[in-house]
């Protein structure tokens, strides 16, 4: 497949390339601003879009409203919450709850109750993807995954039978990607080759030299600019279904503004 890149756009003068999507990992949470979201694609040409399955809610009404528009749409999920694992922080919606790296890559291999609630969250997300029109699904088991080798084979080869059109991606906290897969590092100075997925989760994209980021990964499929407040992260920990991720429309163009228009080509209204 080749390259794909986003368009966003907010006020311009003139054309406009932009080179990354927003990493709005918290989009599924119950009081996320999904009217000031819906705003930021008002002129796009499609729509591209990074969520988590389960983590900051059951329903993702966000997505499944931006899934229903018919222009075309590519989108990169997550389907587990492999950091709640490696911090023990866990809630009990999480298929990670109780386990350990270690207990977790056991329960896979023997097809245990782990892997049960996986084929659950895909068969979820094979339901909120069919007919969807235009769509080109990534689908990685596993967010910042700590789980083995041997164990992520087993998740991709159900991703890879449940939803066969999707691109499966490998997204390892430290280890090499699987290859075959589409490799997805994050933060913002991971070493990838191509097929890849680059993600700034976890690395302030304020702070972030993002013309020269997005010009040092232009060979991957798709690049994500991530902030704290993706995540809804105010401070100190919150469980991710307890935080308040209602963000008023300025926070959402500010974010953009800063980092996907190009300053020789276009002025923000900030």
């Amino acid at each position: 497949m080749k390259p794909l890149i986003a368009v966003f756009l907010l006020v311009l003068l003139g054309a406009l390339e932009v080179k990354a999507a927003p990493s709005l990992l918290g989009i599924c949470h119950k009081n996320w601003n999904c009217s000031a979201t819906v705003r930021l694609y008002e002129k796009q040409d499609s729509i591209v879009l990074s969520y988590l399955e389960r983590t900051f809610g059951d329903n993702c009404f966000c997505v499944n409203r931006l899934l229903k528009d018919p222009r075309p749409k590519i989108v990169r999920v997550h389907v587990m919450n492999g950091p709640c694992m490696r911090n023990k922080r866990c809630g009990r919606y999480e298929p990670f709850y109780g386990y350990t790296i270690a207990s977790a890559n056991r329960d896979i291999l023997r097809g245990g109750k782990l892997l049960k609630k996986y084929q659950l969250l895909l068969e979820q997300v094979k339901k909120r993807f069919t007919g969807v029109n235009k769509l080109t699904c990534y689908v990685s088991p596993c967010l910042e995954c700590d789980l083995n080798e041997r164990a992520r084979r087993v998740l991709g080869n159900l991703v890879s039978a449940t939803l066969p059109t999707c691109n499966l991606v490998d997204n390892p906290l430290k280890s090499s990607c699987i290859k075959g897969y589409t490799c997805e590092k994050h933060g913002d100075a991971p070493r990838v080759d191509r097929p890849c997925i680059v993600d700034l989760d976890g690395t302030d994209g304020s702070k972030v030299d993002i013309k020269k980021w997005m010009a040092k990964y232009s060979h991957c499929d798709l690049r994500y600019y991530w902030e704290p407040w993706m995540n809804c992260i105010r401070g100190q920990f919150v469980d991710p279904r307890e935080r308040n991720c209602n963000y008023n429309q300025s926070i959402f163009e500010g974010a953009l503004c800063r980092s996907f228009l190009l300053p020789s080509s276009a002025t923000c209204s900030l």
